[in-house]
């Protein structure tokens, strides 16, 4: 399996998509608040990217392009006169180029909206289409075809489709081995006070250019639980969450994966993800309620075969409205470090050098306008590829939202 294909983050929080901010075609003459009156939500925005390598021979010093476009579409059953609590969710993508996800030789795509949707380019992917019923004042109810980065869409730190906050995937979705990018199955989430649970169970399989159930559960199931504790430490908002998942698919065992294809390999059954997560927020913005300055961490342990994950920590800070007279701007700044499986690593020794991967990323978001945002971007990465030297990535990426 190409490991850039590997499931990604198992950590998910159930939040709504951010709401539509004024964009740059306004408000329709009044009609998009008409819309949302009425129970549509739209929301539409363009990003550009010019992505290269600035330092560690990859081959190839030059910049690439690429851009994406992202739309997304809410429908509330309450306010359209059908019955309350229900939405239809769904997010369109498509990305145009197909410039290399990875420099300098790095395992994780170093931009990742330029290689998510995973169906290639040029290509137009619902890739959240599910319905959302809400069950009493405190459960939620999902069901259909997830976007798992959707998920994540309220998070300060993690998340942002690699349009907003980080580029690189391990921050983006920190890859766990066992959550597809495009998830298809239900979850379950409860908000307690002050713990909320959520309980998933869905396809192993990505399901990003799917739209039927064909074949639904065909390779096995995977199943996560969750619980996050959400209160306050010294005043200010944090945040501790455990999660784990399972799957019961069988993959290549990895200590054959060198046997001449005359030999039947071996496989194993099922893998698992077991991640902690924390955030705390440092300082509170007086410019944008409810933001500011967070200190964020996720560590996670796999069983590294055949799951290629054994263990990994992403840590950082994000910071949003908190730079004096720039409201709308925000930046932030994190490191990871992927240990990838001993197993696998011993096992393509003798042919390539293949270690763990280490990396730095921090950026800074310019709201030139609350709808359009240039972001500079830098990563430091010392590569999975052991015969590849630390790589320096810069970019320049710019966010319009209509």
């Amino acid at each position: 399996m190409n490991t850039i294909l590997c499931p990604l983050a198992a950590m998910i929080t159930l939040a709504a998509l951010p709401a539509a901010a004024q964009g740059l075609t306004g408000n329709w003459g009044g009609a998009r608040d008409s819309l949302a009156a009425a129970g549509v939500n739209l929301r539409a925005d363009a990003t550009g990217f010019a992505v290269g390598t600035l330092a560690g021979d990859d081959g190839n010093r030059g910049w690439d392009g690429a851009g994406r476009a992202d739309v997304f579409a809410d429908f509330d059953t309450g306010k359209l006169g059908l019955w309350d609590g229900g939405g239809l969710k769904t997010h369109g993508e498509i990305r145009f180029a197909a410039p290399r996800g990875n420099f300098g030789g790095q395992l994780w795509p170093g931009n990742s909206g330029a290689v998510l949707p995973l169906t290639g380019a040029d290509r137009f992917e619902l890739t959240s289409l599910y319905y959302q019923q809400r069950i009493g004042k405190r459960t939620a109810l999902l069901v259909g075809k997830i976007n798992a980065i959707d998920l994540l869409a309220a998070d300060p730190f993690f998340g942002g489709w690699g349009t907003q906050r980080f580029m690189n995937l391990a921050f983006v979705a920190p890859p766990s081995g066992v959550v597809p990018p495009t998830i298809m199955g239900a979850v379950v989430v409860h908000r307690g006070s002050p713990i909320t649970l959520t309980a998933m169970v869905f396809d192993p399989e990505d399901r990003t250019g799917d739209y039927g159930v064909k074949g639904l559960f065909g390779t096995g199931v995977n199943l996560s639980v969750g619980a996050t504790w959400s209160g306050r430490m010294s005043g200010r908002a944090t945040s501790i969450g455990l999660t784990s998942a399972v799957s019961t698919k069988r993959g290549q065992d990895l200590g054959d994966i060198l046997l001449p294809p005359d030999l039947a390999s071996s496989t194993r059954q099922g893998s698992y993800n077991i991640a902690v997560s924390a955030s705390h927020m440092l300082v509170e913005s007086a410019a944008r309620k409810g933001q500011g300055l967070s200190l964020n961490l996720k560590a996670a342990i796999g069983d590294g075969n055949p799951n290629v994950i054994q263990s990994s920590v992403v840590a950082g800070i994000a910071g949003h409205g908190m730079v004096a007279g720039r409201p709308h701007d925000s930046f932030g700044i994190g490191g990871f470090f992927y240990n990838f499986s001993n197993v696998l690593q011993s096992t393509v020794q003798p042919v390539l050098n293949f270690r763990d991967e280490v990396g730095v990323e921090a950026w800074y978001s310019l709201a030139i306008t609350p709808w359009l945002k240039v972001t500079a971007d830098v990563q430091l990465v010392d590569p999975a590829r052991g015969d590849r030297p630390t790589a320096v990535i810069g970019g320049v990426r710019t966010n319009i939202a209509f």
